[in-house]
């Protein structure tokens, strides 16, 4: 792992997904012991659920990352989102520009 906790890859473009959980309370006082299970929360104030980390690395350094939440029961709204994040990650990584979808 590199300084920034970035796997070590090769250079150029590169792109990471992966699954983080992450925890919000509305009392800026409270941190969790440790990370809490999707859905639970420590309290009334707060908040908790997963999503999915797409980060992009140029050279060995984070230039971009998106968090897109996952619901427990997602709609096909989210997974259009989640899809479409993915699709300009990738290209981005390939080193090709977005390209507009041909209209129906």
């Amino acid at each position: 792992m590199t300084e920034d906790g970035a796997p070590i890859r090769p250079a150029g473009r590169w792109v990471s997904v992966r699954l983080q959980h992450r925890h919000v309370s509305f009392d800026d006082a409270f941190e969790p012991d440790e990370p809490l299970p999707d859905g639970d929360c420590a309290d009334e104030a707060s908040v908790s659920y997963s999503g999915i980390v797409i980060a992009s690395y140029d050279e060995g350094t984070k230039i971009a990352e998106r968090w897109i939440p996952l619901g427990v029961d997602p709609s096909e709204a989210d997974d259009e989102e989640l899809i479409e994040q993915l699709r300009e990650a990738l290209l981005w990584q390939a080193g090709r520009p977005p390209q507009e979808a041909s209209g129906e």
